[in-house]
Formats: structure tokens, sequence, C-alpha cells
């Protein structure tokens, strides 16, 4: 069995600005426009880009060599690696009312409560989203790590307008990941959240 080893980087410590991706016109001719958070060894983005081509998938991830293994083992026409922190990317890239999904994967759990401020899911995050989500677009949020689920749980509902979706088939469909992977071989259990911001439905 593989060493289950999370290597972690603070994305505070990434201020770089986005000034080169054009998503209106890399996405023109696309059904829909989604979003991966921290998309890591991209084996979902790879798969699920694959698997919709109809669907143009941006990929954020804030380890720069991530990026760069992505792009030299996989050539997707409708997908789209950027290095750089979360925030800043959705800020300069992604224009307002374009995204229909966004994922947010196994994200680094920074256990310590002094580090907590540098878990990718926070409410500037949540904003951030809400005005990137197209009406009715949902987002996605996955966990083996019971606390951060209960976190996360407790962001979302204290966030005042997410609908929480208990019915969506994408789970079953459509889910695989890296730590998923890990998750299932070593039987821990995993954590699964759909929510909608309300004036979006």
């Amino acid at each position: 069995m593989k060493k289950r080893i999370r290597t972690h980087t603070n994305p505070l410590n990434i201020r770089q600005r986005i000034t080169d991706v054009s998503l209106d016109a890399l996405a023109r001719d696309y059904l829909a426009v989604d979003l991966d958070i921290g998309f890591g060894r991209g084996r979902f983005m790879s798969s699920y880009a694959n698997r919709h081509p109809n669907r143009f998938v941006v990929g954020i991830e804030v380890r720069k060599q991530m990026v760069m293994a992505f792009k030299d083992r996989y050539s997707i026409e409708n997908c789209l690696p950027i290095w750089g922190a979360a925030a800043i990317c959705m800020e300069d890239a992604i224009p307002d009312a374009s995204l229909s999904r966004v994922f947010i994967f196994h994200p680094d759990p920074w256990f310590k409560k002094r580090h907590h401020k540098r878990r990718v899911l926070n409410d500037h995050l949540l904003n951030l989203i809400r005005e990137k989500m197209v009406p009715g677009g949902r987002l996605y949020v996955s966990t083996d790590v019971t606390e951060l689920h209960n976190d996360m749980l407790n962001l979302c509902e204290n966030y005042g307008n997410l609908e929480f979706v208990t019915d969506d088939l994408f789970w079953q469909t459509d889910y695989a990941t890296h730590w998923s992977m890990f998750a299932e071989n070593e039987q821990r259990p995993q954590h699964f959240l759909t929510v909608q911001f309300k004036e979006t439905l």
C-alpha cells in the first residue's frame, strides 16, 4: 500500500496576479464552465474533462510542481490548469456568473487552530463563488477528515444563503480523486457536501 503523505503549501504566500487568461475566449464554444480548486495530481480533473467534452474545466493548484506535472502528463483541449491561490485566480481569471460547478476535494486540513486561516474554504471564497456562479450552480466539497468536514459544514450552515442538496448523482457518477483512493484503501469514512446559493435557484 502506498504511504499517505500530505505536502502542504501555505496559500497565503502566493500573491501573483493572473493576467494572461481570457476565459471568455477559451470557453466560448462550451456549454458550461467548471472549476476544480486544488486539483492535486489531476486524477479527477482529467477524467472529468475527458468524460464531459462539452464542458470547459479550469483547475487551480497552489503547488507549482503539480501544475507542471499535469501539463507534462496531459493534453486535454477542454482543460486549463493554473498555478496560484484560489481567491486571486478567481478574482483575476473567472468572469462573474460564469461557473456551473465548483469542486473542492480533500483540501489540506491545516489541523492547528492558528493555521485555520490557511484553509481554502472560508467566507471570502464563498462570496467569490457566489459571484462567479451561474443561476443554479453547485459547489461540491469532500474530505475524509471528520474535523474538517464538521468545520466546513458549520461554515456553510452559518453562511446564511446556502441550500444543501442531498440527492445529487454526481457523487455516484463522476467523483474519483487521488485522495479518495487512499480513503477507500484505508477504509476511512468520506464526507460529502453539495450546496447551492439560494438566490441562484
